[in-house]
């Protein structure tokens, strides 16, 4: 079962009036989901502030700071499998 359906199982509970440690038995019980009652509060947090579709957030950064370039790259594969050494160690040969 998704995570999207498991919370709206979550808010129908809610909405019959149960509270959050008889929606974790019954999540737990029905459906095999564990869930700590801190992350079910911050479910209505959130239903409660925004328009929340029930889907997660994406994890993606927005912005990524440490593109290298082609060159770049091969260079530093070149010298880690030449040498064995690691990130900090490359970096220091490395501009």
């Amino acid at each position: 079962m998704k995570k999207e359906e498991i919370r709206k199982e979550f808010f129908k509970l809610r909405v019959k009036h149960h509270s959050y440690n008889q929606c974790r038995k019954i999540l737990k019980a029905k459906y095999g989901y564990e869930i700590t009652k801190r992350t079910l509060i911050r479910w209505v947090k959130r239903l409660n502030e925004t328009d929340w579709d029930l889907r997660d957030k994406s994890t993606k950064p927005k912005n990524t700071h440490s593109k290298i370039t082609k060159d770049m790259e091969e260079k530093i594969i070149k010298i880690r499998k030449k040498t064995g050494w690691g990130e900090h160690k490359i970096s220091e040969f490395i501009e």
